[in-house]
């Protein structure tokens, strides 16, 4: 019914939804379909009758229960919409469910420039209310970013590009940790294996986007993330001894070394070259955490890259290339 150009069609269409979704309420996957339709929404017109659906459940009686971070993902990703009407729509929802958790971003501030017909302006704004709702909801930052990937490689290059802009001010609150076994936790293995997956995939063609992403995990408020994805990167070419892992790795370190922590991430690598790092019968293995499952998406690096038949075991070939970042 939404791809009518009909608005009464249009009309019949939403209360058929918003009746089944609310009658069906012990199964959440239907609300859940219909938020993944912002994503992907055919038309203007279909993105608008399904956002003031969502909008009305939400904003009616009761809770949905529905992740929290799912519907946050998808309204900041359509606040990079073209149409003012959707933006507005998208920041009135932001907002009732910043104010219903009592975080107080005060996103009102924001609603004028948001509806503003200048993309300088409106995009601005997008940034904006994004980090102001990193800063307050920090602790579904890794969730948000799992949530993102799993619908960025469905959408066309402008649409990835209001991902990316949504997605670094969360990046800039991510803290990569270890676990007690010394490997990643479930959230930093989720993120590192995602973020990864899509550079090899993309970057190509958004290589400042993802050279964006990478830098702010890196120039956030923790030092430790640098080391973490270093670490993480050269323990993935040991296991898998794939050689198409090294251009990718390259341009990772390329990335990390433009920041602030630059030289810190060359005299890191720089130190896995010494008679004790340049042959390792055990290397540390990569092993995905139980909890990285929990996440709404976690890529599968075995479909990006093949392991080799010919399996070297010395780390001269990987990481003598990862320090060539000329």
């Amino acid at each position: 019914m939404f791809k009518s150009e009909s608005d009464k069609t249009h009309a019949t269409g939403r209360r058929a939804l918003k009746n089944l979704i609310l009658h069906n309420a012990t199964y959440p996957i239907l609300l859940e379909r219909t938020i993944d339709k912002l994503y992907v929404a055919e038309t203007a017109k279909s993105l608008e009758s399904y956002i003031d659906v969502v909008s009305d459940i939400f904003m009616g009686e009761g809770t949905p229960a529905i992740p929290y971070y799912k519907i946050f993902s998808a309204l900041l990703f359509i606040l990079g919409n073209e149409r003012s009407s959707i933006r507005r729509k998208s920041a009135r929802l932001l907002r009732y469910l910043d104010e219903q958790e009592a975080k107080g971003s005060k996103l009102q501030d924001l609603d004028i420039s948001i509806s503003d017909k200048t993309t300088a302006v409106n995009k601005k704004a997008q940034f904006e209310i994004s980090q102001r709702l990193a800063l307050q909801h920090s602790e579904h930052a890794f969730s948000v970013f799992s949530e993102f990937s799993k619908h960025f490689n469905q959408l066309n290059a402008d649409h990835k590009r209001n991902i990316v802009l949504a997605l670094l001010p969360w990046m800039r609150t991510l803290e990569l940790q270890l676990d007690p076994n010394g490997g990643p936790t479930g959230g930093s293995y989720m993120l590192l294996v995602n973020l990864l997956k899509m550079t090899m995939d993309q970057s190509a063609n958004l290589n400042h986007e993802f050279q964006a992403l990478w830098q702010a995990l890196a120039t956030g408020p923790h030092a430790g993330n640098v080391k973490l994805i270093l670490d993480f990167i050269i323990d993935l070419c040991l296991q898998r001894r794939d050689e198409k892992l090294v251009p990718v790795s390259k341009q990772v370190v390329v990335f990390l070394s433009s920041t602030a922590a630059g030289q810190k991430v060359i005299e890191s690598l720089i130190l896995q070259i010494g008679p004790t790092t340049m042959w390792e019968d055990k290397p540390r293995a990569i092993h995905q955490p139980e909890d990285a499952a929990k996440f709404p998406f976690l890529a599968d690096l075995t479909h990006a890259t093949l392991e080799s038949s010919n399996q070297v075991r010395l780390v001269l070939t990987y990481v003598p290339q990862l320090v060539n970042i000329s």
